[in-house]
């Protein structure tokens, strides 16, 4: 059986009462993945964005980083997955593999809970005071949210899979008997661990997670865009309390290594 040899990292939580936070300290595991056993989940990554600078940052690290490792999976016959959003993931006729009713036809609208109130939840009527102040979109935005798709020299090829929503995803993977899933894409700390078929999510079913960390980046804010800190957080907030985390460069010298 061909295998991948690969150093990860995470953060190691001690069992100990009043440790104190510098105990949490970053370790190195040392793993053989099966091939057949790995895949590659390319989360977000969109030709257009409506946050310039981000949208910039992204396509350079597809271009030097996430292509080259999709390449390197593609090579080893090791499973690669397009996770581009509902209304982006459509335009791709592989989409339709594994879908069930839910992907073709949209969730059911099943009976909601009444509490909190739904003009609570919607800030509405009498709540409208709670909500958030919203700048209305302009045109252009609401066009790149319309006609966006995966930037194209990242796009699915021949072999590959797309996947609308977490279930299907569970579906392809379970058929494929995947076990340890390789994520690349955006944002850091907003799609990556909130999807529902991203890295908390497929962690919750049991799935062995590593975010590639030079293949993703958040999105900054005006406090932290110089030194990149919330991109810095949710590496390490995956290390901690997700999965473990390597790099671009050593994971494609891994799958140079297959015989």
């Amino acid at each position: 059986m061909k295998s991948i040899s690969l150093d990860v990292r995470y953060y190691a939580s001690p069992r100990k009462a009043y440790v104190e936070e510098k105990d949490f300290q970053l370790r190195t595991l040392s793993f053989d993945y099966p091939v057949d056993q790995i895949a590659l989940v390319m989360v977000d990554v969109w030709s257009d964005h409506y946050v310039k600078t981000h949208l910039d940052r992204g396509r350079d690290i597809t271009l030097k980083r996430i292509v080259p490792v999709a390449e390197a999976f593609r090579a080893i016959g090791a499973t690669v997955i397009h996770a581009p959003s509902p209304d982006c993931a459509k335009r791709y006729e592989a989409w339709t593999q594994f879908a069930g009713d839910t992907e073709v036809h949209g969730r059911p609208s099943g009976a909601k809970d009444d509490w909190p109130p739904a003009d609570f939840r919607s800030r509405t009527g009498e709540y409208e005071k709670w909500a958030r102040p919203k700048d209305p979109p302009d045109q252009h935005f609401n066009d790149i949210i319309r006609d966006r798709s995966i930037i194209p020299e990242a796009a699915p090829k021949d072999g590959d899979h797309v996947i609308v929503t977490g279930d299907q995803l569970h579906r392809l993977l379970k058929h494929k008997k995947i076990l340890h899933l390789f994520y690349a894409g955006f944002a850091a700390n907003m799609c990556i661990p909130f999807r529902d078929y991203g890295i908390r999510a497929m962690n919750e079913r049991g799935y062995n997670i590593t975010l590639i960390r030079d293949c993703t980046t958040a999105i900054e804010v005006d406090a932290t865009i110089d030194t990149e800190t919330l991109t810095q957080a949710a590496v390490v907030n995956t290390e901690l309390t997700v999965g473990h985390t390597t790099s671009s460069d050593d994971l494609i010298a891994a799958c140079s290594s297959v015989g």
